[in-house]
């Protein structure tokens, strides 16, 4: 506290050193930097949340044709060569067992699994969605449930699941768009208010100029004769009046 203290009385003098249109210039600067600034941060959560909010739903509600996830599981469960199939879209699609171990549809990276997969592939969750990485260090969106029966046709007392998952990728690349947006429009708001900033202060400070002028010219000559301006009835007139 005693190291920071001093530069902060020091700042505090310079700020108290500056002309008082000035100082209003950069109070109504920050005001608006500070209001600028809250706004671009809670807009770009709230984007966030809405494209997380519809990635998820596109899993969930992700269509897999009954006969190719035959093909994915009958080749899974032999081990021989991956059906052609690809599925729709820009899906990643794994057959996931009990015993943690999983295979994935061809043309597509490896997602490994999960605790929460291995759970519901157990029986132990009806559902499970979380974010991990692939085998190639991307993120996932992963959404696991269970295998339907009409796929798995019994095996294993269908102690299996379905994981379909997409790249993170996909809202991060617009989220990075929409904060530089932000960032620049943000930018030239604070200029701009610091430029409006200097305007309210010369205008609504010019009474106080001319009494400032009026003042330091009978104080400097002695002049009583001298006028001072009174315009208005605000705190500015009541003073030149007095």
């Amino acid at each position: 506290m005693s190291e920071a203290a001093p530069p902060r009385r020091a700042l505090v003098r310079r700020f108290r050193a500056l002309p008082l249109r000035s100082r209003l210039a950069l109070l109504v600067a920050t005001a608006v930097a500070v209001a600028v600034a809250a706004v671009a941060v809670a807009c770009w959560f709230v984007t966030r949340i809405q494209l997380e909010d519809q990635l998820d739903d596109s899993l969930r509600n992700a269509k897999m044709d009954n006969e190719p996830m035959r093909d994915l599981l009958t080749s899974c469960l032999s081990g021989g060569q991956l059906p052609a199939q690809e599925f729709p879209g820009q899906y990643t699609v794994q057959i996931v067992a009990a015993n943690g171990s999983y295979c994935t549809a061809p043309n597509t990276t490896p997602v490994p699994a999960q605790p929460s997969d291995v759970d519901v592939a157990a029986g132990r969750k009806t559902d499970a969605l979380h974010t991990t990485e692939n085998n190639d260090g991307k993120d996932m969106r992963v959404y696991t449930r269970k295998l339907p029966p009409v796929v798995s046709s019994g095996q294993a007392n269908n102690q299996l699941a379905v994981s379909v998952a997409r790249p993170l990728s996909e809202i991060d690349a617009p989220l990075s768009t929409l904060a530089w947006v932000l960032a620049l429009v943000g930018g030239i708001g604070v200029v701009g208010a610091g430029a409006a900033g200097l305007w309210v202060a010369r205008a609504g400070l010019r009474p106080v100029d001319e009494l400032t002028e009026a003042v330091e010219h009978v104080a400097r000559t002695e002049d009583l004769t001298v006028r001072i301006p009174v315009d208005g009835e605000d705190e500015i007139a009541r003073l030149s009046h007095s």
